[in-house]
């Protein structure tokens, strides 16, 4: 049994993903260009994901090649969910600064050749930005700190 390249198993799963989407956003009502509705954009983005996911899915079959074997890197992959899922726990319990640093600080170590100086740097630089993005740019009302320390 022949085993799908990485490419293959790539585009199935963005595919996968933008179908999933595309359902999971059915119910907001999209609007129009000039009057966007809460759906529309996630709609399009959906649309991206599958549009991509098929491209990849169709340069993948069309190698000639057969793709190396080499392991899936479990390593990353636990380490990169386990960070958003961690950022995801944390942001409303410890606020937008500690949770992002868990998530960048848990996700940098996916790369076994990562320093931990290096992750730090990461993680301030990517925690003021979204600092700035999120709340001073944007306004969005989100906790910054965790309870008891000044927002």
């Amino acid at each position: 049994m022949k085993r799908l390249s990485r490419d293959v198993a790539a585009g199935l799963l963005f595919v996968a993903i933008g179908v999933a989407a595309l359902v999971a956003g059915s119910d907001y009502r999209s609007g129009t260009l000039l009057n966007m509705g809460p759906g529309y954009f996630p709609r399009i983005v959906s649309a991206l994901m599958i549009v991509l996911g098929a491209l990849v899915t169709l340069a993948g079959l069309r190698q000639r090649t057969e793709s190396t074997s080499r392991p899936w890197p479990w390593r990353a992959l636990v380490l990169i969910l386990g960070g958003l899922v961690l950022f995801g726990l944390a942001l409303e319990r410890v606020g937008l600064i500690v949770a992002v640093v868990a998530l960048i600080a848990t996700s940098a170590f996916a790369e076994r050749e990562r320093g931990i100086l290096e992750a730090i740097s990461l993680s301030a630089v990517l925690a003021a930005l979204a600092w700035l993005v999120f709340v001073k740019a944007l306004g969005l009302p989100m906790s910054v700190w965790p309870e008891g320390m000044a927002n």
